[in-house]
């Protein structure tokens, strides 16, 4: 009798063992890890933690400005309190973009190894796919925050897209006939600082005179879009007492700003928000 219970015992046990080590295998119960989301380069937009866009990987080969694809309210740069970047390494914050990087604008674009990437951009440099002023690779996710008070000033302007500059088109008009200067011609020339402003980069319009071989002129007159004009004597363009400056703004137009030296600073004077035309005389 007691060599039938001992076996007994013995058989239970056995089949608990196997029950366990079946509990154990390979199956696919609650237990087992997450699989991990797959990497497709693209990044998604936050606004004040609401989900707004994703940008799609491919989308990114055309570097499109990060204002032009957000809702229009929150597309002016002055209202951006911060930006912050989810990466593939450290997190990155860029507080006040508008204040920070003044005459740049933000862009997302696939760098060289195919990485998502953020960039703010001097509108020449954005241009000629350059350098940019500031720079986060590995992007993820960006968080906008807006402020909650309205601002005053260029900044708050409206972003959003800016005018191709490869059908930007500088028309010089001459006595020997029209000649003109494309903005992929127009980028490539050197600049220097606006009188003032080391940040902020341009040319003298003397500059466009001469790409265009026109090294005589008695005077000449610049045009805007809107056909407001600022006429300009030889004798004004005297490099010594003035900067005749144009840069290419935020908007992907030509701005153009007179400066007067006045002891030993420069004075802002005439100005064209959109220049479109040289005529020479």
């Amino acid at each position: 009798m007691r060599t039938w219970m001992c076996f007994v015992v013995v058989v239970v046990l056995a089949i608990a063992c196997g029950d366990k080590k079946e509990s154990q295998g390979g199956g696919s119960g609650s237990g087992s890890a997450p699989v991990a989301k797959p990497d497709d380069n693209s990044v998604e937009i936050f606004i004040d933690d609401q989900p707004a866009v994703k940008i799609a990987a491919k989308d990114l080969a055309s570097w499109p400005r990060l204002d032009s694809l957000l809702p229009q309210e929150a597309r002016r740069l002055g209202t951006w309190q911060r930006l912050s970047f989810t990466t593939t390494g450290a997190p990155t914050v860029l507080e006040k973009p508008a204040q920070n990087h003044p005459d740049q604008v933000p862009v997302v674009f696939a760098s060289s190894d195919g990485k998502p990437t953020f960039g703010m951009f001097d509108p020449v440099e954005y241009a000629k796919k350059g350098q940019a002023g500031f720079r986060v690779e590995g992007v993820r996710e960006v968080r906008l925050s807006l402020s909650k008070m309205d601002r005053g000033g260029d900044h708050q302007g409206g972003g959003g897209e800016g005018a191709d500059i490869t059908k930007l088109v500088l028309e010089i008009v001459t006595k020997d006939g029209k000649k003109q200067l494309t903005g992929p011609e127009i980028v490539k020339l050197p600049r220097e600082p606006q009188p003032g402003s080391d940040d902020t980069k341009g040319w003298r319009v003397t500059q466009f005179l001469e790409a265009v071989g026109v090294t005589k002129y008695e005077s000449i007159v610049l045009f805007d879009a809107s056909g407001a004009t600022v006429p300009l004597t030889k004798k004004e363009l005297d490099p010594a007492t003035s900067n005749p400056f144009v840069k290419l703004n935020k908007s992907g137009v030509l701005r153009f700003r007179m400066f007067t030296k006045q002891g030993a600073g420069w004075s802002p004077g005439a100005d064209l928000r959109g220049l479109s035309k040289i005529e020479v005389k």
